[in-house]
């Protein structure tokens, strides 16, 4: 089976391609073209995946998880009827019941392997993307690639035609926004630059018209009872929050009732409250367009807006881009266009022995690419050698954010001590908005030690390399020149399983049972 995977914050979406190139979603066991990212573990043994788990957590809201995409590269213990579990292991459930219902779709045989493009946001990071790749091995996918969101978007909107120009893509989700500016070619699709916020999406804007219901219902309630209180109740109030926004992109009203505690009440929703309440939501969005069109500079002139993901169906994110740009923006299947994208990049690079670089299918003609960039700038954490008491640290960026994938960079380091015997490495990622040498602004994703040194001089030079993958996964090298040695590094992915704790979770996940 070869397929394209939306692991979605909110929603998923599994897709393939016909035998003439075109890509299909393929529905789940329910029918539906999209599954709810959401588990609910019954029992030790026993998972609900989907919609039936969405409903699930309304009354049992302490065995159900939901948003676990934002938890991902995050060490976020999480407990089910005494069985540990991650973000990973999560996600890897989740991923499980998306192929099994793939195979039930295509007819495929129980014994078949599943290869797939699984698509991330183009503003994770090296511990998200390693995350996201545990959890495709627990879930026993062959992950062909981690493809950009935006990317695997712009193949589905037919982009590569070979028609030069320079596209914004918007990528507004339920959990998570990136916005990419895009240079289409005959040579492909190239990333010129993205950013993002993987705090931001349509999530918020549920929980912001769950808020105002909330309030609402307890002003009809009696002083002694709050509504807030009831996790059944608040998880109720945010389904019906949720499909009433999704209503009023097609409608100017909506009315819901809510009853709690003997009392009713009946809140008036119009497209205009709506985009009161989430004006600032948008206008965060804006913001971060702008910071990214500043960094892609004279290259990066858009002349053509696509908007992604469901909440860029809300017409107030249209209007406000519209505004901003003089560009009217383009809204073809935004729920569904990553998964479809991200089956035609699979088709092609499961047909090739060179994946990297050449396809054979349609959306990536032959001798076409897709260049994705570093999301954010990568580098080593050193001691200040200027600083008299010797306790300034500092993060020095050897990789760039935005610089083409795939990248490496060589830095020449000092050890400190004379007779040193071993060095720490630590590799941290720009954590805020804009790169910055601070060790807080920036997140620790590696962290290990250079072993077996000679008994060298204080000074004496190690070389450490940092070379980064297409698909945004890091490998880290480092060689003593003197002497020639190459100098072997273990290390692990902050917030990432190790091998023990994989192996753990793998065991337990095979014995699981999985229905929607």
């Amino acid at each position: 089976m070869i397929l394209g995977i939306d692991l979605g914050t909110t929603f998923c979406a599994v897709a393939t391609t016909e035998p003439d190139g075109r890509a299909r979603v393929l529905p789940n066991a329910l029918g539906e073209v999209t599954t709810p990212s959401c588990v609910y573990f019954e029992s030790a043994s026993d998972a609900v995946v989907g919609a039936l788990a969405k409903s699930s957590a309304a009354h049992d809201p302490d065995n159900a998880v939901t948003l676990i995409k934002r938890r991902m590269g995050t060490e976020y213990p999480l407990e089910f009827h005494g069985v540990a579990h991650t973000p990973e292991s999560v996600s890897g459930v989740l991923l499980r019941s998306l192929v099994a219902d793939a195979r039930v779709a295509l007819r495929a045989p129980g014994d078949e392997r599943a290869r797939a493009v699984i698509t991330v946001p183009a503003y994770f990071g090296l511990r998200e993307r390693e995350a996201t790749q545990q959890a495709a091995l627990l879930a026993g996918i062959e992950v062909l690639e981690l493809v950009s969101e935006p990317v695997a978007a712009a193949l589905h909107y037919g982009i590569t035609d070979g028609t030069s120009r320079c596209v914004l893509v918007y990528d507004l989700g339920g959990g998570t926004f990136d916005c990419t500016v895009l240079r289409v070619g005959p040579d492909g699709v190239h990333v010129v630059a993205t950013d993002g916020d993987s705090q931001l999406g349509g999530a918020d804007i549920d929980q912001r018209v769950t808020d105002l219901m909330l309030s609402a219902l307890d002003d009809a309630t009696p002083p002694e009872v709050d509504p807030r209180e009831d996790e059944g109740l608040v998880q109720q109030v945010l389904a019906t929050a949720e499909a009433a926004k999704r209503a009023l992109t097609s409608r100017e009203s909506h009315a819901v009732t809510l009853w709690y505690g003997g009392a009713s009440t009946t809140v008036a929703l119009d497209r205009a409250c709506l985009n009161e309440l989430t004006e600032d939501l948008v206008q965060r969005t804006l913001v971060i367009v702008d910071r990214l069109l500043a960094t892609a500079g004279p290259q990066g002139r858009v002349s053509e807006v696509m908007l992604v993901g469901g909440s860029s169906r809300m017409p107030a994110v249209a209007e406000a881009l519209h505004v901003r740009l003089g560009l009217p923006p383009r809204l073809v299947d935004p729920e569904l266009a990553v998964a479809l994208g991200a089956a035609v990049r699979a088709e092609a690079l499961a047909r090739v022995s060179d994946p990297p670089t050449t396809a054979t299918s349609s959306g990536l003609t032959s001798g076409r690419h897709a260049v994705s960039v570093l999301p954010r700038s990568v580098g080593v954490l050193v001691r200040d050698s200027t600083d008299s008491a010797g306790l300034r640290e500092f993060v020095h960026h050897a990789l760039s954010r935005n610089t083409p994938l795939p990248a490496s960079a060589t830095v020449p380091f000092a050890t400190i001590l004379d007779r040193q015997r071993r060095v720490r490495i630590q590799i941290f990622e720009q954590a805020g908005a804009v790169p910055s040498e601070e060790p807080s602004h920036n997140r620790r994703v590696l962290d290990g030690e250079l072993t077996g040194l000679s008994e060298l001089r204080a000074g004496s030079r190690i070389d450490i390399t940092l070379w980064i993958g297409a698909d945004g996964r890091l490998a880290v090298t480092a060689r003593e020149p003197r002497g020639g040695r190459s100098l072997e590094l273990e290390a692990y992915i902050d917030g990432v399983i190790d091998a023990k704790l994989g192996e753990q979770l793998a065991t337990g996940a095979g014995g699981l049972t999985i229905r929607h």
